[in-house]
C-alpha cells in the first residue's frame, strides 16, 4: 500500500496555514544555508515537487515511487525531469549529480543504508550529500509517533533518526543546521516561541547536514 497516496492532494496544505508556512519558510531557510552551487541536482523522495520548484539549479530530477505524489510533483514542477523509482535502487548511473537531497525522505524507505550508498554512488567526484530528518528526539517526532500509533498517514510508516544515527552511517557532516525547536502546539508569535523552545533545550524538528 502506498501510504502517501490517500494524502497526496492534501500534502501541502499545511504549508498554508501560519504554523505551517512559519515552520517551511524555517527549514527553506536552512536547507538554503547548505546547498553548495551546482549543475545537477537529484530529489531523492521529490513527493509533489515542493522542493524542486524552489531550488535554483539548471538541471533537475526528482525521483519519487508514490504514483500519487508522482503525478501532482509532474504537474507542479514540470521544469524538473519525473522518474519512478526507490531510494535503495536508484536508476542512474554513478557521477550523475552534483547534488543529491535527501529531505524528510529516510523515514519512509525500507532500508536507510542502501538508499544512502545509492545516493553516495550516483554523486560525482566532488559531489555533495544533502540529508534533512526529522529528529528522532524533537517533540515533532513524538507527535508523529503518536499520530502513527492512532492510524493516521504517512506516520504510520515513519521511522526516525537522531543526529547521532546519521552520523554513525555517514561520519561527520562538512556542514550542518537544525531548524524548528518550537514545540508543535507553540501559539503565535512563533519567533517568541522559537526562542522558548531553544530555552527549554529542544531539539531541532529538522536536522540537516551536508557530506562530500
Amino acid at each position: 500500500m502506498d501510504p502517501f497516496a490517500p494524502i497526496a492532494e492534501a500534502y501541502e496544505a499545511w504549508y498554508e496555514t501560519p504554523l505551517g508556512a512559519f515552520v517551511i519558510a524555517e527549514e527553506e531557510r536552512a536547507l538554503l544555508r547548505l546547498l553548495p552551487p551546482g549543475e545537477s541536482l537529484l530529489e531523492v523522495g521529490a513527493g509533489t515537487g515542493y522542493w524542486l520548484r524552489r531550488l535554483p539549479y539548471p538541471r533537475k530530477v526528482g525521483l519519487e515511487p508514490s504514483e500519487a505524489m508522482r503525478r501532482l510533483g509532474q504537474a507542479r514542477a514540470p521544469e524538473a525531469v519525473w522518474v519512478a523509482g526507490r531510494g535503495e535502487d536508484l536508476p542512474f548511473g554513478e557521477g550523475s549529480f552534483d547534488l543529491v537531497l535527501l529531505f524528510t525522505t529516510l523515514e519512509f524507505v525500507e532500508d536507510v543504508e542502501k538508499t544512502l550508498s545509492e545516493a553516495q554512488r550516483v554523486l560525482r567526484p566532488g559531489g555533495a550529500l544533502v540529508v534533512g530528518i526529522l529528529e528522532a528526539l524533537s517533540p515533532w517526532a513524538a507527535l508523529y509517533r503518536r499520530l502513527g500509533e492512532k492510524g493516521v498517514l504517512p506516520w504510520t510508516r515513519a521511522r526516525f533518526l537522531s543526529r547521532e544515527d546519521l552520523l554513525a552511517l555517514l561520519g561527520p557532516p562538512e556542514a550542518e543546521a537544525g531548524a524548528v525547536p518550537l514545540a508543535p502546539e507553540a501559539p503565535p508569535p512563533f519567533l517568541e516561541a522559537e526562542a522558548a523552545g531553544r530555552r527549554a533545550g529542544n531539539r531541532p524538528a529538522l536536522y540537516l547536514g551536508r557530506w562530500r
